[in-house]
């Protein structure tokens, strides 16, 4: 009885000391070393606007009074005793056009913000009403959303041209210990549908090389939990795979083996 004990005490510490072991898959880029080059496709991976996009565009010219004209009139919001200016916005329509004062329709879907930028200048110019203009054009409402085992989960705002994985990863406070590094998703709209991108953060090329490394609007990331976290959601979550469950064991067994004795 006593080797037996010995015995099953000795293999309930080696299970207890296996649980404990460091994981393999919780730090990011393992496989990148020191001076390591990895190409990233930079092009064309600027947000470029969709239906139902807002941007505000602002025009400006020496004669203040002429570039009124091509600018919409700034609405005024009262809060409590003050009031407040917010720049009026364009709403990209089901046609990808934007209706632009005194010029009318501008097809601006498909493009990104130096773009529309370039192509309202132009439109401006050969109106002949106005001299070089000075355009500026800013995302309104493009956000994206970070779901899952991430530190501060929620919806966050697109406030540049280009804006990657990492990034957003960083605005959300990183994953959790609890998040699975292997298998990030990013889901996407894409042709009328919905496509599912995985990345594997251990690994830096899968994330520097993936279709996903630059967000768009409205994509949404989500973070796993892992197998640990998974336990914890269910009742009896203090399985074998857990120390705390070979602690109980062996203090379950110490206590028999003290009564035995006696």
């Amino acid at each position: 009885m006593v080797r037996f004990f010995k015995l099953f005490m000795l293999l309930a510490v080696l299970a207890a000391v296996s649980g404990c072991r460091t994981p393999k898959d919780i730090a990011y880029f393992q496989d990148l070393r020191e001076d390591t080059l990895v190409k990233v496709n930079s092009e064309n991976v600027e947000i470029k606007l969709q239906e139902s996009d807002k941007v505000s565009i602002f025009v400006s010219c020496r004669d203040e009074h002429v570039a009124k004209m091509f600018n919409l009139l700034t609405v005024t919001q009262s809060i409590g005793n003050s009031y407040s200016n917010r720049v009026a916005y364009y709403t990209v329509d089901s046609n990808g056009d934007i209706d632009f004062p005194v010029i009318g329709k501008i097809q601006v879907k498909g493009l990104t913000r130096t773009e529309v930028v370039d192509i309202v200048k132009e439109k401006l110019i050969s109106s002949e009403m106005i001299q070089e203009p000075v355009v500026t054009v800013e995302f309104v409402n493009m956000y994206f959303d970070v779901l899952g085992e991430i530190a501060r989960p929620g919806r966050y705002t697109i406030d540049k041209d280009k804006i990657t994985l990492l990034d957003a990863l960083g605005m959300a406070g990183d994953l959790s210990i609890l998040g699975q590094r292997c298998n990030v998703k990013i889901i996407r709209q894409e042709n009328g549908g919905k496509r599912v991108y995985m990345v594997d953060m251990t690994k830096g090329e899968s994330v520097l090389n993936s279709p996903a490394f630059y967000l768009q609007q409205n994509d949404v990331l989500y973070v796993e939990a892992n197998a640990y976290r998974k336990r914890q959601s269910i009742v009896a979550g203090n399985t074998v795979m857990t120390p705390s469950f070979w602690m109980s064991v062996i203090s379950f067994l110490t206590s028999m083996y003290v009564i035995w004795v006696k």
